[in-house]
């Protein structure tokens, strides 16, 4: 039967947010945080509606506050509390947000620059042979607008690509920290589990170390037997030690990979609450495909490949003039006071006059020493840099496919074969005991039998979390939460 992978991957929902209209709008140049993901715990999708999403508050609250204690986390209900509490979904939401300002930034070139000057001081003054003494104050507003300069366009797209490479690197994250808390989920489970078997495992070594001391007390056993079967017992018993340190390891790992710190508890559903694939059905080269046109890595090394365009677009934009508008409306005050002079004068001197005016400035580098070509040389060879490890992605993104998806495979076939050992183990174990206590068999056959079944165990449990770290790893190196068909 072929379950559905979607389910260990733990799909969460995903929060749409609207890319800013080419040419910007003014409303994005005010509030370009609209164009980053609405929250730091959904995933951002790229949609057609100009409709932006909320922005999230940016009052944090504290991880605490969102664990329930007395709620029985299913590992969709951990990847949930992961994605709220981890560091690493807050560090790349804040990072696409300052890469929506930088567009923001960038639109703002469209508008023009307002800007007020005021100057006021108190000071003497000589005019000839007259002397004043008192206050100016020179207040202003100026105007600058750039009117042509062909670098806009590309800084915008350059800024807008840079946005989309962080969105896309955000969603990324989230696959990541969602991956982690699997493995971290299955290690923890399949260690508890471990700990089940070992205790099985120590009761039945006591239980063999009784049934030797009576065969011995019958006269059927010998005293080497009895100290064998107390030497497995105590194997047994460190063996249920090293399971319950593995358990503290893996519950430490776990808290990490949620943001959580490990002294906080957790009541948590069992691995035999998730379904086990029994076959994939999908090819390799179906899966490869799938990666290559949905990985937001990939995505995001694309759109940064196209930001090295842009860039490349803004250096040859210098070999351009630029024209702006200039515009500048003041005054300057006078109050003087009049100490001495040949001609009698008012002992008091208010005066202001108006300064104004406007005009067009134009600007055109006609020799730098090769700077603006050797700029268009530098961002063209970061372009071809980029482009290049573009493709180095895409080799590697069909490596990762590939392996994982022949992990799967090994996993299934390894899975199939441990739950035969087990009950191959199961049965000998059982049919030993009996032939032991009949006299039948030797001592060291019953313990060489229930060490066989406690590596039998341990050799299901292991396999158990092997094909789901193989699946989950296959889901994520295809960049999907969809079940590869």
């Amino acid at each position: 039967m072929v379950f559905g992978i979607a389910a260990l991957a733990a799909t969460i929902g995903l929060a749409g947010c609207s890319h800013p209209a080419y040419p910007p709008e003014i409303a994005h140049v005010l509030a370009p945080e609209l164009a980053a993901p609405a929250t730091r715990h959904a995933d951002w999708r790229p949609v057609p509606s100009p409709a932006p999403q909320p922005a999230a508050s940016g009052v944090e609250v504290a991880a605490k506050a969102w664990i329930e204690p007395r709620k029985e986390y299913k590992l969709s209900d951990l990847v949930d509390l992961g994605l709220r509490a981890n560091p690493a979904t807050r560090a790349a939401w804040e990072q696409a947000r300052a890469a929506a300002a930088g567009l923001g930034i960038a639109e703002s070139v469209w508008l023009p620059v307002l800007t007020a000057k005021a100057n006021a001081g108190y000071g003497q003054q000589t005019e000839a042979v007259f002397l004043f003494r008192g206050f100016t104050s020179t207040p202003s507003l100026g105007l600058s607008w750039m009117l042509f300069d062909q670098s806009r366009p590309a800084k915008i797209d350059q800024a807008t690509q840079q946005l989309l490479a962080t969105n896309f690197s955000f969603n990324r994250v989230h696959q990541k920290v969602v991956y982690d808390i699997q493995k971290s989920f299955f290690a923890h489970n399949a260690a508890l589990a471990q700990v089940q078997a070992a205790e099985a495992t120590v009761r039945q070594t006591g239980m063999n170390a009784a049934s030797v001391r009576a065969q011995l007390e019958r006269g059927l056993a010998t005293r080497p037997d009895l100290l064998l079967a107390e030497q497995d017992k105590a194997q047994a018993d460190y063996e249920l030690q090293a399971a319950l340190g593995k358990v503290s390891d893996t519950r430490a790992e776990l808290a990490e990979s949620l943001g959580l710190t490990p002294d906080i508890e957790l009541k948590m559903a069992g691995i035999d609450s998730l379904p086990v694939p029994g076959a994939i059905e999908a090819n390799a080269d179906e899966l490869i495909d799938q990666a290559l046109g949905q990985r937001p890595d990939l995505a995001a090394r694309l759109a940064e490949l196209r930001a090295k365009e842009a860039d490349i677009k803004k250096a040859e934009a210098a070999f351009l003039p630029t024209v702006s508008l200039n515009a500048k409306a003041g005054a300057s005050v006078f109050d003087y006071r009049y100490l001495s002079g040949p001609a009698p004068l008012p002992n008091d001197i208010r005066a202001g006059y108006l300064d104004y005016g406007a005009g067009l400035a134009f600007e055109w580098n006609l020799f730098e020493g090769w700077a603006s070509t050797n700029a268009v040389r530098q961002a063209t060879a970061r372009r071809d840099a980029a482009r290049a490890e573009f493709d180095a992605l895409k080799l590697q993104i069909v490596k990762e496919v590939w392996k994982s998806y022949a992990n799967v495979k090994t996993a299934l076939r390894k899975r199939e074969f441990a739950m035969a050992l087990l009950k191959a183990a199961e049965k000998s174990y059982e049919a030993l005991g009996e032939s032991y206590a009949n006299g039948l068999s030797t001592a060291i056959d019953l313990l060489t039998a229930e060490r066989n079944l406690a590596h039998a165990r341990s050799t299901e449990i292991e396999s158990r979390a092997n094909l789901l770290n193989a699946v989950a790893t296959l889901v994520y190196a295809t960049g999907s939460s969809d079940e590869p068909s």
